[in-house]
């Protein structure tokens, strides 16, 4: 007879093997042109409703809140998504971290790690540099 820790634990233990099955590897977030590019690939999709791009604003001291910035649906497999975030420039400058929500079609969820672009600037720095700049033209 199982304890319901042991089953918790083992329920867990399944979704973490789902996802490392679904996602080949940590997603990838680079910084390109004023945007914050975010890619993953997945091996197989078989039980994956949808994907989810999370990004989280890392301050120094708090804990990661996480807010969805797009979702997109499990189109097969292989599959290669790509998310570019172009909005990071209409909050303050900061570090923007980002990661993948896994849905299933059970209605369960895995999360992948945690990707870290290089940091971005927000338009007012990126202003406020402009201005500097043009003094000395």
């Amino acid at each position: 007879m199982r304890t319901k820790s042991a089953s918790i634990l083992l329920l867990l233990s399944a979704v973490a093997v789902s996802i490392a099955g679904v996602i080949n590897e940590r997603p990838s977030a680079s910084y390109r042109d004023g945007k914050i590019v975010v890619r993953w690939n997945t091996a197989d999709e078989t039980g994956v409703r949808k994907f989810d791009v999370m990004r989280a604003q890392r301050k120094e001291g708090t804990q990661d809140v996480f807010i969805v910035v797009m979702s997109v649906a499990a189109v097969g497999q292989p599959s290669e998504y790509t998310y570019t975030d172009e909005s990071v420039f209409k909050v303050n400058s900061g570090l923007f971290v980002y990661k993948v929500r896994v849905w299933f079609e059970n209605g369960s969820f895995s999360d992948s790690e945690v990707s870290y672009p290089a940091a971005a600037l927000s338009s007012a720095a990126k202003r406020t540099w402009g201005s500097i700049k043009a003094m000395f033209r």
